[in-house]
C-alpha cells in the first residue's frame, strides 16, 4: 500500500460539483430546521399560555433578529423542501446521469435563491 497519498486538508482548494454543494446544503437546512423548530415550539407555546404570552410573541416578532430568524427557518424550509422533492425524483430514476444530476443541483439552487428572496420581502415588507 502506498503511504504518501497526497493530503489536502484546505477545503477552499477543493472544487466541489454542483451536486455536493445541493445535498451538503440539503443536510445543512435539514439541521437548522430542527434547531429552529425550538424557537417555533417556544414562540408556540408562550402565544397559547395567555393574552399576555401573546402579547410579548406578537410584539418580538416585529423586531428585526425575529423577522431574520422567521426569514432564516422559512429559507431553510423552502431549501430541505426543493431539495428533498429533487431526491425523491432521482430515487424514481430520473436525473441519475452527471450531466442530468448537476442541472438538476443548479436548478434546485437557484429556485431556492428565488424562494429567499420572495420570502424576504414578504417577511420585511
Amino acid at each position: 500500500m502506498k503511504k504518501q497519498r497526497p493530503v489536502n486538508l484546505d477545503l477552499t482548494t477543493i472544487s466541489m460539483p454542483a451536486t455536493a454543494k445541493a445535498s451538503i446544503l440539503h443536510r445543512i437546512t435539514g439541521v437548522a430546521l430542527f434547531i429552529a423548530l425550538t424557537f417555533v415550539i417556544w414562540a408556540w407555546s408562550e402565544s397559547l399560555s395567555s393574552p399576555e404570552g401573546f402579547e410579548f410573541v406578537k410584539e418580538l416578532f416585529t423586531g428585526f433578529i425575529a423577522k431574520f430568524i422567521a426569514w432564516g427557518t422559512f429559507a431553510a424550509l423552502s431549501y430541505h423542501l426543493i431539495g428533498g422533492i429533487r431526491h425523491m425524483i432521482q430515487d424514481m430514476g430520473h436525473w441519475e446521469e452527471l450531466e442530468s444530476g448537476n442541472s438538476s443541483a443548479k436548478i434546485a439552487i437557484a429556485l431556492w435563491v428565488i424562494v429567499a428572496i420572495l420570502a424576504g420581502v414578504w417577511i420585511w415588507s
